[in-house]
């Protein structure tokens, strides 16, 4: 049995993978903790280890712990912080990654990223030891954690993998080729001396230096919000000179001077809060975003003249933005895409296993070709029985399935909003309609009413369409399955006016593709709404409020349905109105 944990210190999870790399449980620690992303907090909390093993590997006689870091990569990493004399680094963006990552790599302030790949483990030792379970340990370069996952996950048997994120050991992008069921990390052209590997950073880049223009937060998770407000704004063409003149692509690597020293100077005078000035701020957005296209562009087009291989995975915290990943297909000769549902280092869990499954029996073939991505913990239907029991909820009541979509189509069709809890939780940052909102998408009020009312957050932040997979083509152009809510296509303009709760301002959708076979309620539920309604499409958005994780214990999922104006709460059969 092998033991996946992400220890980064953010968006750390945990994973459980059988001895044929078959993946038995995945979820991240923000779940758990309901502490988003989970900054410092350990995976692998003894108690969640021993019910884990007691339910999925009740006769196991050992336990690989796989971490998604080296072994060595706190001191490696202090030490390349340890070369650059921050009081005098005239570069901006090159002074907040060493001031960023000192602050990870210290004990004593953050208890971020040193703790962790240390820390990592204990609890599943502690465990193993009062089950007499032997334990091994085994740490994989981060980079490698990332492909994994996506390639063991893709339904490629051949293609070239992407990583792109803020940073890993020495470098913040890495490839490699998936041949054979086997990875092969591909050479890039190393720079050294004239260029900053660290500085040179999609991750740093977008979650940290264009977030910190729009006066969003880097550590909440805030650079998501750049996606959304970018389609209400334009270029920006000073701007864009800007960064086109300090951050560029060569030989496929992003690259940037190491000594820019009006690049802090020609950032800072753009610096624009969205609260001060929202117009302004979306076209930093817009700006940051469409440079952001143009450089991933280049480094896939470079990808692809090495390669020649026609099928692409992505994967890193980078493979989050969903706005290019909608476009590869039309902007690169690439002829097929993939991307995980967790691309991020929640992901990593997985992939680490994955890694230690192939460390011990090199000739085993892991095929998890659409790897479901209900993988997390489910809510028992006893206790929400004796929930039931116990509160006296008096508007409440149990329906068999046929029935219960029925009547969750009918509500949504009428205009309620309604929480939807079936089975188990999403691995990856996307509610995928077991943890879900849902609402109906004709209605522009809808959005606003959801925004504000329900998720508590700004008006310019889109919702999902989830979009029964064989009508998909008639509402989006350049259709391609997303099962994940991965990539955001543009609408047909013709049904524009009938889904405008779920159309941004640019027309496009963040999408999900849902089959019967891959979500079997959601599916009946959109096909009983969509013979009321004519459309086969239903907002989606995660049941969470903002600056939360998506819920987890029953808890969670009570105390969001009553300090939030959603009208009907469903947790497996179970349907309860206020």
């Amino acid at each position: 049995m092998y033991l996946g944990i992400s220890c980064t210190g953010h968006d750390n999870a945990l994973a459980l993978v059988d001895d044929n790399g078959k993946v038995l449980y995945a979820q991240a620690s923000e779940r758990d903790y309901q502490s988003k992303q989970a900054f410092g907090l350990v995976a692998d909390q003894p108690r969640k280890v021993a019910s884990l093993i007691k339910r999925f590997a009740p006769d196991t006689t050992s336990i690989t712990i796989c971490k998604s870091w080296p072994e060595n990569t706190a001191a490696r990493m202090q030490a390349e912080i340890d070369k650059i004399e921050v009081d005098n680094v005239d570069d901006y963006i090159e002074q907040f990654v060493a001031e960023s990552l000192k602050a990870e790599l210290s004990s004593n302030k953050n208890h971020i990223f040193l703790p962790n790949i240390a820390i990592a483990g204990g609890g599943t030792q502690r465990v193993a030891r009062q089950l007499e379970i032997d334990t091994f340990t085994r740490h994989f370069d981060h980079h490698s954690t990332h492909a994994a996952f996506a390639c063991y996950s893709s339904p490629f048997d051949k293609a070239v993998c992407l990583v792109v994120d803020g940073y890993s050991e020495d470098t913040a992008q890495s490839a490699f080729l998936f041949e054979n069921n086997q990875l092969t990390r591909l050479e890039y052209p190393r720079y050294s001396g004239k260029f900053n590997r660290l500085a040179a950073s999609l991750g740093v880049y977008y979650g940290v230096t264009i977030c910190q223009l729009c006066g969003f937060e880097t550590n909440a998770g805030e650079e998501w919000k750049i996606m959304g407000l970018a389609p209400y704004g334009k270029i920006k063409p000073e701007l864009l000179e800007v960064l086109r003149r300090y951050i560029t692509v060569q030989d496929g690597q992003l690259i940037m001077p190491e000594t820019s020293a009006a690049a802090q100077v020609d950032l800072a005078e753009f610096r624009c809060g969205y609260h001060e000035d929202a117009e302004t701020c979306a076209d930093l957005a817009h700006t940051a975003q469409a440079y952001f296209v143009e450089l991933m562009v280049q480094v896939l087009n470079y990808l692809y003249e090495l390669t020649g291989i026609e099928n692409i995975v992505l994967s890193g915290g980078c493979a989050l933005n969903s706005a290019f990943n909608g476009m590869v297909l039309q902007q690169t000769p690439f002829k097929d895409i993939f991307i995980p549902s967790a691309p991020s280092d929640d992901g990593n869990a997985i992939g680490a296993a994955l890694l230690g499954v192939k460390h011990d029996a090199p000739q085993t073939i892991i095929k998890n070709a659409y790897q479901t991505p209900y993988l997390g913990d489910e809510i028992d239907e006893q206790e929400v029985a004796h929930f039931v029991a116990k509160s006296g909820w008096r508007n409440v009541e149990r329906l068999e399935y046929p029935a219960l979509y029925q009547a969750v189509a009918q509500a949504l069709a009428d205009g309620d909003i309604v929480a939807w809890v079936q089975g188990r939780a999403e691995f990856g940052p996307r509610a995928l309609g077991n943890r879900s909102i849902l609402a109906d998408p004709r209605s522009f009020a809808m959005k606003a009413k959801i925004n504000a009312a329900v998720k508590f957050r700004e008006p310019f932040r889109p919702f999902a369409p989830i979009v029964l997979h064989e009508k998909g083509e008639q509402y989006f152009e350049h259709y391609h399955d997303t099962p994940y809510m991965e990539k955001v296509l543009n609408f047909k303009p013709e049904v524009c006016a009938q889904v405008e709760a779920v159309c941004h301002a640019d027309n496009t959708g963040r999408l999900q593709s849902i089959t019967k076979a891959r979500n079997e309620h959601l599916y009946a539920l959109i096909e009983a709404f969509e013979q009321r309604t004519g459309v086969p499409i239903i907002l989606n958005t995660s049941l969470n409020v903002m600056g939360k994780p998506m819920v987890s214990s029953l808890n969670d999922v009570v105390m969001t349905f009553l300090t939030t104006d959603l009208d009907i709460l469903v947790i497996g059969q179970y349907l309860f109105r206020k």
